[in-house]
């Protein structure tokens, strides 16, 4: 079983591994601000209720995007699918920026539900496709592990902004993910940075 440094090594080595983590943990940094912006956008929806019903909103869209995926799996290269992906859920999260009304945005928490379930997906089949067997296990382990360390440091990163500007964790988000997606795009297109 490999140790640690070296899972961590090997997975920064391999382009696929690296993208994976990349994303994966940007991605969860970025979703994480959804509940503190439907907390902080709750009362303008006519009370803290609302809040409630968007985070509600949000999981009711990963259910049906884990649903969808049960019916047709994803059928592209894990590699390429996940920048795609990420570049959704950054588009789902403009969307929920720019709804004006409590039935848009809970159309808009669902849809960044959808699209993160998707992505999910798309990171669970790259670590299975590009990690070697020998390693494999570890590496689910510890970008799952990175994944949650990244979503809690989203939050926390959200609770701060916020008081600036409701609009800032989204806004926030929403440019790490694209530069995250825009990223893993130039450098898979450079064969020599992509595969080892």
């Amino acid at each position: 079983m490999p140790s640690p440094g070296r899972t961590l090594s090997l997975i920064w080595e391999r382009g696929p591994l690296r993208r994976t983590l990349g994303l994966t943990v940007t991605v969860a940094f970025s979703v994480a601000a959804l509940p503190i912006y439907a907390v902080a956008t709750g009362p303008g929806f006519g009370g803290a209720s609302a809040a409630g019903t968007l985070v509600a909103a949000y999981g009711i869209g990963n259910l049906l995007g884990s649903a969808g995926l049960m019916l047709r799996p994803l059928r592209r290269d894990a590699d390429p699918l996940m920048s795609s992906l990420a570049a959704l859920v950054a588009a789902t999260l403009i969307l929920v920026m720019l709804t004006p009304t409590l039935p848009t945005s809970l159309i808009a928490f669902c849809l960044a539900g959808v699209a993160n379930a998707l992505f999910f997906a798309a990171t669970l089949a790259a670590r299975s496709e590009y990690a070697p067997i020998e390693a494999r296990g570890q590496v689910f382990i510890w970008v799952g592990a990175l994944k949650i360390a990244a979503g809690s440091a989203g939050t926390a990163v959200a609770g701060a902004t916020i008081a600036q500007t409701v609009w800032a964790p989204l806004l926030l988000a929403t440019a790490l993910t694209a530069a995250a997606a825009t990223s893993s795009l130039i450098e898979r297109s450079r064969p020599r940075l992509s595969r080892h």
